[in-house]
């Protein structure tokens, strides 16, 4: 924070960008951050702001129209959100680049997960974390496990099977679930685990005579609701390391490390200090970002920075 209050006035982006630059001095390849104030908490803002969209896919051409070459790390700090989205960054992305790496600070959760999934490696800090993969439903009381809801009409119908009488008591429950959920649930859990499978495969695997094998068990267990049992739950460095995802221990390299954590940080005092609450930046000093209020969000300065998304 002195860093940035070493400029008159505060400069979030000068530090920010000089943070990224750094990286990429030390790796020589192009980088991209990816970060939402999902673990600041005196940001109250709708959750929707937060989560992985398709606006992101503007975002990300804007900061990468300038990148050259076929190779890229995007440090990623994210809480999830749409599966479908996150299938049309990977998209985006893979028409530009053949060599992606992830590099995970400090969290990436559920579709963030599902993004990480898809590069050529993870790099992550030895207490960093991913997150269960299994999608959660918009129900009209509030979003809960695919999983779960089928659990529980699996266990009613079981119930009312073994005991007429307690249609009574299921009765309220099942009429609350709308026509196609059960069936929607099960497109949706497909639908995760069929991504991460063909992307691990066709990107992360590629070559790899055990490719079907690996990819299936590491997207079975990202989506095993019943291990994991809350989708806050945390897919550890050892959990991958043994399932044979292809990740790198940042503290190996102090410097790399050293460097990832301080961008991090200066991410993370930017979040906390401005109305941003999701920002996609390069190190060329590109940057997009969204507010949750009107008014100025960072201190701009040169290069000219892209405007605020919609």
């Amino acid at each position: 924070m002195s860093e940035i209050q070493s400029y008159t006035p505060p400069n979030f982006d000068l530090v920010q960008r000089n943070k990224l630059a750094a990286i990429h001095a030390i790796t020589g390849r192009p980088l991209v951050v990816y970060a939402t104030a999902c673990t600041i908490p005196t940001k109250i803002v709708p959750n929707q702001m937060l989560m992985l969209d398709f606006s992101d896919k503007l975002a990300f051409e804007s900061v990468t129209e300038r990148i050259q070459g076929n190779r890229i790390d995007i440090i990623v700090h994210s809480p999830g959100g749409l599966a479908e989205a996150a299938e049309s960054l990977v998209s985006q992305l893979r028409r530009r680049f053949t060599d992606i790496r992830f590099i995970i600070p400090n969290l990436a959760k559920s579709a963030a997960t599902m993004l990480a999934m898809s590069g050529n490696e993870i790099l992550m800090e030895h207490d960093a974390e991913l997150g269960p993969i299994d999608p959660q439903m918009n129900t009209i009381f509030g979003t809960h496990p695919a999983e779960s809801i089928i659990e529980q009409f699996d266990e009613a119908s079981a119930d009312i099977m073994g005991d007429q009488r307690k249609v009574a008591i299921w009765g309220p429950i099942l009429a609350n679930l709308a026509p196609s959920l059960l069936v929607e649930c099960r497109h949706a859990i497909e639908l995760s685990k069929t991504l991460v499978t063909n992307w691990l495969r066709t990107y992360m695997f590629a070559g790899d005579a055990n490719a079907d094998s690996k990819s299936n068990e590491i997207a079975s267990f990202l989506s095993n609701h019943a291990y994991f049992k809350s989708h806050a739950r945390r897919v550890t460095f050892d959990d991958l390391h043994r399932l044979g995802v292809k990740v790198t221990d940042l503290t190996l390299n102090a410097s790399l490390s050293n460097a990832v954590r301080e961008a991090y940080c200066a991410v993370d005092i930017t979040l906390s200090n401005t109305m941003t609450v999701r920002m996609t930046a390069n190190y060329l000093g590109d940057v997009v970002v969204r507010a949750f209020s009107q008014g100025p969000v960072l201190n701009l300065s040169r290069p000219p920075q892209r405007a605020n998304m919609p």
